[in-house]
C-alpha cells in the first residue's frame, strides 16, 4: 500500500518536470518566439497578460494531466517508454478533439505542408515528455533507493 508521502513524491515529480519542461521551455520560451498565435497574443495583450494566462491555464492543465500520469504510474509501474507513448496518445487525443490548433485543422482538410509536419513532431515531443521523463527519474533514482 502506498503512503500519502510516497504518492506526493510521485505526483510532485510528475508535476514539477511537466511544468519545468512544458510550461517554461516549450510554452513560454519556445512558444513565444516560434508560434505565431502566441506572438499575436503578446502583441494584443502584452507580456504580463500572456505570462499570467500561461502560468494559470497550463499549470491547471498539467496539475490534472500529471495526476492522471501519477495514478497510471502507481497502478501499473510502466517503463518510461510505455508511459511516454500513453502520454503521447492521450495528448494527441486532446489535440485532435478539443484543442484543434491550425495544424490539426490542416490535417483534417488534407492540406498537409512542411509546417504541419514540424508541428506534429514538436507536438509529439511535447506530449511524450510529461509522463516518460518523470517515470524514468522515479524508476532510476527515486524508487530504487526505497
Amino acid at each position: 500500500m502506498m503512503k500519502v508521502a510516497d504518492f506526493l513524491k510521485v505526483y510532485l515529480t510528475f508535476l514539477s518536470l511537466s511544468l519545468l519542461v512544458n510550461l517554461l521551455f516549450l510554452e513560454i520560451i519556445f512558444g513565444s518566439t516560434a508560434i505565431p498565435e502566441y506572438q499575436e497574443e503578446i502583441e494584443q495583450k502584452g507580456w504580463w497578460a500572456f505570462l499570467y494566462e500561461m502560468l494559470v491555464g497550463v499549470s491547471i492543465f498539467y496539475a490534472l494531466f500529471s495526476l492522471a500520469g501519477s495514478l497510471v504510474f502507481i497502478k501499473k509501474r510502466y517503463e518510461p517508454k510505455k508511459m511516454g507513448l500513453l502520454s503521447l496518445a492521450l495528448g494527441f487525443l486532446f489535440e485532435f478533439t478539443f484543442m484543434r490548433p491550425d495544424w490539426v485543422q490542416n490535417i483534417y482538410a488534407l492540406r498537409i505542408g512542411g509546417g504541419d509536419v514540424v508541428a506534429v513532431l514538436v507536438s509529439s515531443l511535447y506530449w511524450f515528455i510529461p509522463w516518460s521523463v518523470p517515470s524514468y527519474i522515479l524508476n532510476k533514482f527515486v524508487l530504487t533507493k526505497e
